[in-house]
């Protein structure tokens, strides 16, 4: 659970900064990304498909594509950073049973006045 706190208020703190702040903290990750699988910048550049030049920026912050990043992400073996962006809404068992239930349609129960009509009662 303590993971989970940590996360959520990492989460919450990427408001607080700026968009540029926020460049050079995906450069800065890109960078320990790249430096964790032992690869230079050139190698980098001969996997992904992008110029070296490239690469120095997005280390250093500058603005880039959503493309480059995913470029980089899919050479350093890190796509899976993007899964938060694919995710389907789930919802709990228990919110799914209040659904149905809140959901169910009423169905109104009719006497039967045929009895009555015919003159049967009998007390």
């Amino acid at each position: 659970m303590r993971c989970n706190i940590r996360y959520f208020y990492s989460y919450m703190d990427l408001y607080a900064h700026t968009n540029d702040a926020i460049m050079r903290q995906i450069g800065s990750k890109l960078k320990e990304l790249r430096i964790e699988k032992n690869m230079k910048q050139a190698e980098l550049a001969d996997a992904s498909g992008v110029s070296v030049f490239t690469i120095s920026s997005v280390e250093n912050g500058k603005a880039t594509s959503l493309l480059t990043i995913v470029q980089l992400l899919r050479a350093l073996g890190h796509l899976d950073y993007l899964n938060s962006f694919f995710q389907e809404e789930t919802i709990s068992p228990i919110a799914y049973a209040k659904l149905l239930k809140n959901n169910k349609k009423k169905i109104r129960v009719k006497t039967s006045n045929t009895e009555i009509n015919k003159g049967n009662l009998e007390w």
